[in-house]
Parts: C-alpha cells; structure tokens; sequence
C-alpha cells in the first residue's frame, strides 16, 4: 500500500505564505487508517451540508497519476469536498489483497459515514467482507452492481463514450489531414481506427464496443484493429500494440487502457499519431497529439451523489445508477488546439443528440456490434 502525505487544506493555505519548503506528515489527530491521506475543508463551516461527515475513498490499483478513473475521482472529491464541507480521507491500494486490507480498516475504524469505492477494483472486496459491517454504507463507483442494501453503484453509459470516440475517428480519418495548434498533418486514408483496452471485462468492454459501432456508423467499410493490454499500467505492451497499428495503417487510436495509456501516446510521438481519450479530459498528456476526449462528467455526477448524501444521510441503496447522455452523465471535449472542422463538428453534435433522443443504440457486446446495421445519413 502508498503512503501519502496527510493534508489539511487550511495548513497549505497558511504555508503558501512562507517561502519554504518542507515534509509533510501524517494528521496526529486522524483516526483514519495507516497509509491514508487525508483531505478537508477545515475550518469547517457549520453552515455546509456536509459538515460533521466524513468519506473514505479507496482509489483504484495502483493509485493515482493514473491520468483516468483514479484521478478522476479523486479531483470530483475534492472538489465535492470543498462545496459541501465534509472531510475525505484516501488510500492507495498497490494490489487486490491490499484493497481489501484498506477496506476491513476503513469499515472497523467506525468513523466513515460513507466508504467510496473507485473502479471495477472495489466491487469483489465489498462483497466479501462489506456484509461484516453491518451499519457501513458503500458508494461503489464505475460500475454497475444491484442488490445489496449497504451500498450504491453509479455507472456510466460507457458505450456511448465510445460511440461518439468512433465517429469523430472515422470522421478524421476520412479527412486525411489534422490540424492541430496550427500544425497540419496529412496522411493517406487508409480506413483503419486502433482500439486498445487493458483488461476485456463485461463492465469495460462497453467503450470498445461502442466505438467499433460508431466508426461502423458513418464508415460501414471502415477496419478496426483491437488489442488487448492485459494490465491497466502497463505502458510499455500499450506501446508496443499502439505502435503495430500505427504500422498497419491507423492514425488515430481510441483507448480505455487507464494509465497504461501513456504508452499509447508515445508511441503516438514516433509514428506521428493521434489519439482520442477517454474517462476524463487527457489533453495534458499531449497537447499535440490528442484530438479530444470521449468522457464521463465525473465532477457533474459526484457532486450530485455526495450533495445528496450529505443534504439527507441517504442514497438509494441496493440500486445502480446509470449516467448517460441523456441525463447528462457522459460528454465530450476537444483539445483547444485542434481545429475541428465544422462538417464533423455537425456530426457529432447530432450523434451525440440523436443518442440523447433514444435514436441510437449503441452495442454493448460484439455480437451486437456485428448486428448494428445503422447508418449515418447527413
């Protein structure tokens, strides 16, 4: 398990007036459990609705820096933190057993009024052990699981991310030329779109699905070319497979491969790629190769979830929420720098509608990509 720097928002303010540098140290005073961090809006402010509570947060494997889902959590918790005046502790699991350990600590520590669960990693542990602690509530997040009475899921319409992912990549494709921060590249169409996943998972392959639909959507003839990690970190296998599609012909890639991810955008530096992001918005990682990002609006649906438990003490427990385009739960965002053209820009405004509207469906399994027969019509 990672330690991590204890942290109290009103110290940092307070150092940030000294030009000083220092080690931070553990709170003496937290009870939260060993190799945990801690985050809060101290002072508190009576007034907030959420004072007076505390969450712990477990993020996924392997911690944060991910540059996805960890990250991504981790930044609407704090920023839900800061609105509504809870405190927020964080643990970093390095492993599987290590997840579980942090969750029988969090959960006998007693001090949680709400235990969230980051990523597919915490579903397994919270069935095993969740039952144990009868009085524990449980914000299981990014994936969907229904039934249990101590806990929540919220999820996202993770085919829908990907279906807009695929159409704006064939859109591309077809172009032949990407503009980005002024910078032209051209290449020949070649109609091949790579697709990368870490691990091929009913609760992750959604994306891939739904971008090889997308891409069938408006360029029924088109190929994609799909791999699988195996890992979420892996960087270097993310590089390697990027690098053999970039060398079959593709140009732009699509991936839900967490911080494995990386590798795919050096391997996009030497073959001269692109890539379209997923999960949150992964412009930073190069501002000259990524096109945009197909995403979850983490922020949107963890404030909302975390108002409502701090407003009422209260979620609809035992029950998965699903947040999609049409509730607006998943969007996407172009990297600043890429000039869009305002033919494709067209297109996808519709789809993403059209997916609001109900008038597309996009496939959840590779059976029901295989049997998607709609078309783009103009």
């Amino acid at each position: 398990m990672k330690r991590v720097t204890s942290i109290m928002l009103a110290l940092l303010m307070a150092l940030s007036m000294f030009a000083a540098t220092g080690c931070g140290s553990k709170d003496a005073n937290s009870s939260a459990p060993e190799d945990t961090g801690n985050e809060s809006s101290t002072p508190a402010d009576p007034s907030k609705p959420g004072a007076g509570k505390r969450i712990g947060l477990i993020t996924t494997i392997g911690g944060l820096g991910d540059g996805a889902i960890g990250d991504a959590t981790y930044e609407g918790i704090k920023l839900a933190a800061e609105e509504l005046g809870f405190e927020f502790d964080y643990s970093e699991p390095m492993s599987a057993p290590d997840y579980e350990t942090l969750l029988i600590e969090y959960a006998e520590s007693g001090d949680y009024d709400l235990i969230f669960l980051a990523g597919n990693d915490g579903l397994d542990p919270v069935n095993a052990v969740g039952a144990d602690y009868p009085d524990q509530r449980y914000l299981v997040y990014d994936i969907s699981a229904e039934g249990n009475p101590q806990m929540i899921s919220e999820y996202f319409a993770k085919n829908e991310i990907g279906f807009i992912a695929g159409v704006l990549a064939a859109l591309m494709e077809e172009k032949g030329e990407i503009t980005i921060n002024g910078t032209t590249t051209t290449f020949d169409t070649t109609g091949k779109i790579g697709l990368i996943i870490g691990n091929e998972v009913p609760s992750t392959v959604t994306a891939l699905t739904g971008a090889a639909a997308g891409i069938k959507y408006v360029k029924p003839d088109y190929e994609y070319l799909y791999g699988i990690v195996g890992d979420w970190k892996d960087q270097a296998k993310n590089k390697e497979l990027a690098l053999s599609m970039y060398d079959q012909g593709a140009h732009i890639i699509f991936q839900n491969a967490g911080g494995g991810g990386l590798g795919i955008i050096a391997a996009a530096q030497e073959r001269d790629g692109f890539f379209i992001g997923y999960d949150k918005d992964q412009t930073e990682w190069d501002p000259e190769r990524v096109i945009g990002s197909s995403r979850k609006q983490n922020n949107d649906v963890i404030m909302r979830v975390l108002r409502e438990f701090c407003e009422t003490g209260e979620l609809k427990w035992g029950t998965a929420e699903l947040n999609g385009a049409s509730n607006g739960g998943i969007g996407f965002n172009y990297n600043p720098g890429f000039e869009v053209p305002e033919d494709v820009d067209a297109v996808i405004q519709q789809v993403i509608q059209d997916i609001k509207d109900g008038k597309i469906s996009a496939p959840n399994t590779w059976e029901e990509v295989e049997a998607f027969d709609a078309v783009y019509g103009g």
